[in-house]
């Protein structure tokens, strides 16, 4: 059986016999090269799929990678943040910016859904060659924006934009869940037109460690009516979404489910998400939830030993594993300072374990 094939019958809950492992979020150029002995930074794409092929990862929903030589210095960063600051300084800017927004009539007459199809499709299959049937290739989907507000206005113009102006709110939240929407169209298309698998990954950072970053009687009101516009054309099809989750989910976790979210990925257990809650919660249509988790990023990756990533690999495995759905991944991006003989043993202790709890 192909990589592909196992980790696509994996997120169907079919029985494999060997385990679904992703390629995961490794930002550390150096485990690339020990892996292949090769200069990461000649070919960062070409070196870290030949790195993934090596280690046996068969499911990647996004390729992110080391940044480049020549990247943005400290200052850079820090003039940019400086930029943002001085542009953003009120409530009343954001209010102004979405009452700028044009018309959503705007998006229905300048939206080309065959150009989405193709861009999407493109994406996954120029990958797809690049690694024949090794690793199945999924990607994201159109959402309703919630993050993008406070990364672009700063985050105490967006909550107080969020207090005071809710139905300014409302409008940017139901003008990108159209765009979401139409995106979406193109996303369906893709995965008709070109066989892709019907799956789909993202999710939006709602939650700090404590819970949603405001009330969840606010997100119902005017943020998840947006988000399930933007999703319909999925669920229409048949179309699984597996949703990215930072921090504390369970206010809201609810709410996911009741979306038509099949899956979920991240489980900050440091934030109480715990993996066996997630594996004991069971969609809208009284399925198992997809799983990709769960060896820590903050913890057990960076700080632990070798035998204490294989320890988690395996309580991972004895968690989530039984009755398919389950893929090994790390909670989040793992990085640099991260010892790379316990990201090789995620990846080894995961193929090996794996097979023995699904019993190949």
């Amino acid at each position: 059986m192909t990589g592909m094939e196992i980790a696509w019958r994996t997120l169907n809950m079919e029985r494999v016999s060997d385990p679904c492992i992703l390629t995961s979020w490794v930002m550390k150029p150096e485990f690339y090269e020990e892996i292949t002995g090769r200069d990461y930074f000649s070919d960062p794409v070409g070196v870290a799929l030949d790195t993934f092929r090596r280690v046996g990862a068969n499911l990647c929903p996004q390729l992110a990678l080391p940044y480049r030589r020549g990247k943005p210095s400290t200052g850079d960063w820090e003039a940019s943040d400086a930029a943002t600051r001085e542009r953003w300084q009120s409530a009343e800017q954001v209010r102004d910016a979405i009452e700028a927004l044009p018309d959503p009539a705007t998006l229905w007459r300048d939206f080309s859904v065959e150009q989405a199809r193709e861009g999407y499709a493109r994406s996954i299959m120029e990958l797809r060659e690049r690694t024949e049937d090794d690793i199945l290739w999924i990607a994201g989907f159109g959402q309703s924006d919630f993050m993008g507000g406070y990364s672009r206005w700063r985050y105490e113009n967006y909550l107080e934009c969020l207090s005071i102006y809710p139905d300014h709110m409302r409008r940017y939240y139901d003008y990108t869940g159209e765009q979401g929407y139409l995106y979406n169209l193109g996303v369906v298309e893709a995965i008709q037109k070109y066989d892709l698998a019907p799956f789909v990954y993202g999710g939006q950072d709602i939650c700090f460690n404590e819970g949603p970053i405001c009330s969840v009687e606010t997100l119902r009101d005017l943020y998840f009516p947006a988000l399930r516009r933007a999703v319909e054309p999925l669920l229409r099809s048949g179309i699984r979404i597996i949703w990215h989750c930072d921090g504390n989910i369970l206010p809201i976790l609810d709410d996911l489910l009741d979306l038509g979210v099949s899956g979920f990925q991240g489980f900050q257990e440091e934030s109480g998400v715990h993996l066996s809650t997630m594996a004991g919660v069971r969609t809208k249509w009284e399925m198992k939830p997809i799983l990709w988790g769960s060896v820590s990023v903050t913890t057990t990756l960076p700080f632990g030993s070798e035998d204490d990533v294989r320890r988690d690999v395996e309580r991972c495995f004895d968690i989530a594993g039984p009755g398919g759905g389950f893929g090994l991944a790390s909670t989040s991006s793992i990085l640099p300072e991260t010892p790379t003989g316990n990201i090789l043993a995620m990846y080894e202790r995961g193929i090996e374990y794996g097979r023995y709890v699904l019993g190949g």
